[in-house]
């Protein structure tokens, strides 16, 4: 992951957000932990100027309106004619017929780099049907049917899937060489505090397709993370800027950057809520309220912030 912090460091990307308005300043703060700069413009009448000077366009669903769409239509487009990467956060995709059809629509108009949801997120997309939770996954998977999931929806998109939860997955479409050829480089692995794993980077030839024809994917899965991170509202939206960030950082291994982006997310949650435990030991007295999820939420950013600092030496 270092290689790709430092690309990050020294780019410091710039990165047009259209985001979800509740977490909209907790987006902005964590490009910033990591060494980005965020936009947050959203206004269709600027769309076509601000896109066009950013390096990444991170686009979340999250809190929809007609406007929202509008600038996120414009934008995507002036993104892809000048081949800026655009990562799409399916938030809540499966809850309205008014979300999936804007996400059907936008995906057969232009080419997005990378779709990330929680598994009912992307299993809706792929099937057309609703996610009952809301934002929250009510879908469950084994990590064979998930790693299966996250390769058909990267197969189907041409992109980089992610599929997010206790263990993250991500899937790329790649013919067999140019896999071999990048598995190494890619690879990510245990750090010393065994908070942000890489399973593994491997070539898989899964099912045929309709047609009969197997495809080649580099397929990984990330473990490690805090239970807490389920009780801040908008981490994942967090994640996506993250990813934006290092993906626009390295165009040139946009699999290893997406990878790398969610290990530092997993060993930024592990690292917040070590360090919220220490504190709260230390304030463990009726005069002091001990820390809890909004604590969480500044620490899981100043972790972040330390991890790309090089504070925190991670493998």
């Amino acid at each position: 992951m270092n290689n790709f912090i430092e690309k990050l460091k020294s780019r410091s990307p710039l990165i047009h957000n259209i985001t979800n308005m509740v977490t909209i300043n907790d987006v902005a703060n964590i490009e910033l932990a990591c060494g980005a700069r965020p936009i947050m413009a959203m206004a269709p009448q600027e769309m076509d100027e601000v896109t066009g000077i950013c390096d990444g366009l991170n686009l979340n669903i999250g809190t929809p309106s007609e406007e929202r769409f509008e600038a996120m239509r414009i934008a995507a487009r002036m993104a892809a004619k000048k081949n800026i990467p655009i990562v799409l956060d399916l938030v809540g995709v499966g809850v309205s017929r008014f979300r999936m059809d804007f996400v059907m629509s936008l995906l057969d108009e232009v080419h997005v780099d990378v779709i990330k949801g929680n598994l009912s997120e992307v299993k809706a997309v792929m099937e057309h049907g609703r996610c009952d939770g809301g934002v929250e996954v009510t879908d469950t998977a084994d990590e064979s049917d998930a790693k299966a999931l996250v390769c058909r929806a990267a197969l189907r998109y041409g992109c980089i899937c992610v599929i997010t939860g206790e263990t993250d997955y991500v899937a790329e479409l790649c013919d067999e060489a140019d896999c071999y050829d990048n598995n190494e480089r890619s690879l990510m692995s245990t750090d010393a505090m065994s908070t942000g794993v890489m399973d593994n980077c491997v070539v898989n030839a899964v099912a045929s397709d309709a047609d009969g024809y197997t495809h080649n994917y580099r397929v990984g899965s990330i473990t490690g993370g805090h239970s807490m991170m389920k009780r801040v509202t908008g981490t994942g939206c967090m994640l996506s800027g993250l990813i934006c960030a290092f993906v626009a950082a390295d165009c040139d291994d946009k699999y290893g950057a997406v990878t790398a982006a969610l290990s530092c997310m997993k060993s930024a949650g592990a690292l917040a809520a070590s360090d919220m435990a220490e504190h709260g030991r230390e304030t463990n007295s009726c005069y002091f309220i001990k820390p809890g999820n909004a604590a969480y939420r500044d620490r899981l950013i100043d972790a972040v912030y330390h991890i790309c600092d090089g504070d925190y030496e991670l493998m």
